[in-house]
């Protein structure tokens, strides 16, 4: 298994800034979660993405972002067979003032699936971050 997020930081017009694409580490508790949504248990699923401020490299054993704002996945597509998107936005009110470092993938129960180290953005209001996260199976 392996994941991809891709991020784009617009303006309040909709102009693109910057965009990027990387790869992320999925963490044991991802693999753990993986296999409980295979046999079905709800609180596994996918449900949210959060973004910190630690620009740690990541390891098998993170289990949490360093101060940790969440938001919802707005909505999940199968792009390929063995791939799933999950999308979502960083609004223009959401974290405003952080040095976001971090992105990480979490469960409807709160556990950490993957997480994403880049170059910080010190994100404002005048500024929304919309990405797409793929899990490639």
């Amino acid at each position: 298994m392996r994941g991809e997020l891709r991020l784009r930081v617009v303006d309040r017009v909709g102009r693109v800034v910057t965009e990027s694409v990387g790869h992320n580490l999925i963490v044991t508790g991802g693999y753990e979660a993986a296999a409980e949504a295979l046999a079905g248990v709800a609180g596994a699923a996918i449900a949210r993405v959060a973004v910190g401020t630690s620009g740690t490299e990541p390891t098998e054993g993170d289990t949490a972002l360093t101060d940790a704002v969440s938001v919802a996945v707005q909505s999940v597509e199968y792009p390929a067979a063995g791939t799933v998107r999950f999308n979502f936005s960083i609004g223009y009110d959401v974290a405003v003032g952080m040095t976001i470092c971090e992105f990480g993938l979490l469960t409807a129960d709160g556990r950490l699936f993957s997480r994403k180290v880049r170059e910080g953005i010190e994100k404002t209001e005048a500024m929304s971050i919309v990405g797409r996260w793929d899990i490639i199976l």
